[in-house]
């Protein structure tokens, strides 16, 4: 499958390289200052580092996978730092890897096509969960959706949509929605009528159709699972006030971003659909672009601000269909244009073996000028505007990748001062204590989780003594810590109740309380 923009192709690559170099950079930095610790991640880390275990959340089996790199790296001996840092590569590794990916699909056979994934990558950074599963099912269906399109000859690619039925069945409640839609794609990979699929052999139809029936058996098992198998948490989610929380972000900035990304996706595939764009579409998009710019930097500095903090929005996820359904109508509808033009060019040198050398001639040559029209409204449609789309598109994804991470290495480093600088052992938590949570710029650390957050992110500052570090307080909720002084149990979030010693060997020193025996 060749470019749209043969002319153009080398700027095109050249400019998703960048873009995408850039949003490259943003991952890599929030690994490093430990992002995906934000509130689930601390519980999950703690479990890791304390019993050497993966977390099942509400029975999503696929979700471990990310962890497993943590929970070997403990087994080997790994110290907290470095669990640390491996834990957050690896759930930061499935947005690099899954852009790199589809890029790297994209690159060699249409590289505008960019300009349709970077707006849900962008979306996707108004939620702060770093290990979120449904997030993590539309990060992992980018480049399967990507490979079915574009290179659905090849074996592995039937491979790769085969596992990804059941790794998605296990990964959260609402995946059917990206089980069926890839269902759909390998129906109409399957179709052996039309000119849809002309680029896909006979023999492999017959396998795609099955490939489809398998995604779909996986999202209908999925919904009946849905249906028939939800927990206590996942039920709480029906409530309308839960519902409202968990679909919309929290302020009009990021809804305003949502709404911009929204419209560049329909522009850009519009003028990719019409090969062409006037003079008042470019200006319109060109707008709608430093419209995003502005409104990523105002989302930014909300972020830095401690406002618009949330753990997942799911409009967030529309965005990412949108695109989606975009690119798969238009590599689609490439294709009937090819095969089209191959039945077109078979026909007139049909006619030209029966004498008709002069009127096929003619035809060729009006076909030929029409096509040299289309390709240079295709050039100044699908070059210079989405090379400058692709640019400010990776510079807002990092610009929000970059506040984020900020955002979160002021809150550790705020709590890490708490729990260094205390002068008791345990630090009463709760609803407007301790007083240096207040702070604006502490609430990315003030949730529920903020006791496993505390000591999974600790300080390890060295003191006189060769060898060891200033031990820290513990933070418990309610009467916890007078239960600690009485029983030295940690009652900790979620049920969690561990003994002082077991949690100050995975994760002390520790400072021991007055009352508690030696």
């Amino acid at each position: 499958m060749k470019d749209w923009t043969a002319d153009d192709t080398d700027e095109l690559r050249r400019t998703g390289d960048f873009a995408v170099a850039l949003a490259v950079c943003g991952y890599l930095v929030a690994a490093a200052v430990g992002l995906p610790l934000f509130e689930d991640g601390s519980f999950y880390f703690f479990t890791i580092v304390t019993e050497h275990a993966a977390v099942v959340p509400n029975l999503r089996v696929s979700a471990v996978l990310p962890q497993l790199p943590a929970v070997m790296a403990f087994s080997l001996g790994a110290d907290l730092a470095l669990g640390r840092f491996i834990f957050s590569a690896a759930y930061m590794a499935i947005p690099l890897a899954t852009l790199v990916g589809s890029w790297l699909l994209l690159r060699r056979r249409v590289p505008a096509l960019l300009l349709l994934v970077l707006p849900s990558f962008l979306a996707l950074q108004l939620n702060f969960s770093g290990v979120s599963e449904l997030l993590s099912a539309l990060y992992l269906t980018w480049p399967v959706l990507l490979a079915m399109l574009l290179v659905p000859q090849r074996r592995w690619v039937m491979v790769l949509a085969i596992a990804w039925g059941p790794l998605l069945l296990l990964l959260h409640p609402l995946t059917f929605i990206f089980c069926f839609g890839l269902g759909l794609v390998a129906w109409l990979l399957s179709r052996d009528s039309g000119n849809w699929v002309a680029w896909v052999a006979v023999k492999e139809r017959l396998v795609w159709r099955r490939i489809g029936l398998w995604l779909v058996a996986n999202g209908l098992a999925r919904i009946a699972w849905t249906t028939f198998g939800l927990n206590d948490y996942e039920r709480g989610r029906l409530n309308p006030s839960s519902a409202l929380g968990y679909l919309f972000g929290e302020t009009v900035a990021q809804h305003l971003l949502i709404a911009m990304l929204v419209c560049v996706t329909l522009l850009g595939f519009w003028a990719l659909h019409r090969r062409q764009l006037s003079s008042w579409a470019s200006r319109a998009l060109l707008l709608l672009l430093w419209l995003v710019l502005l409104i990523a930097a105002w989302v930014s500095a909300e972020y830095l601000l401690g406002e618009g903090i949330v753990l997942k929005s799911a409009m967030t996820l529309g965005v990412g269909l949108l695109g989606m359904a975009a690119v798969t109508w238009l590599v689609l509808q490439r294709e009937a244009r090819r095969s089209l033009q191959r039945e077109t060019g078979q026909s007139l040198r049909w006619e030209a073996g029966r004498g008709m050398q002069k009127e096929a001639g003619q035809s060729l040559q009006r076909a030929a000028g029409r096509g040299m029209q289309k390709e240079t409204g295709l050039s100044a449609a699908c070059s210079r505007l989405p090379t400058t789309a692709m640019r400010m598109l990776g510079v807002a994804l990092l610009m929000l990748l970059m506040a984020k991470s900020s955002a979160w290495w002021t809150g550790v480093r705020g709590l890490q001062d708490i729990v260094a600088s205390s002068d008791t052992a345990c630090i009463p938590f709760g609803d407007h204590e301790p007083y240096s949570l207040q702070w604006p710029w502490m609430v990315i650390t003030d949730s529920w989780p903020t006791p496993f957050t505390a000591l999974v992110t600790r300080p390890f500052v060295p003191t006189s003594e060769e060898g060891q570090f200033q031990p820290i307080a513990v933070m418990l909720k309610h009467d916890g810590c007078e239960q600690l002084g009485a029983n030295g149990m940690l009652h900790l979030p979620v049920g969690v109740s561990l003994s002082f010693e077991a949690v100050d060997a995975a994760l002390g020193p520790l400072r021991r309380p007055a009352l508690l025996p030696q």
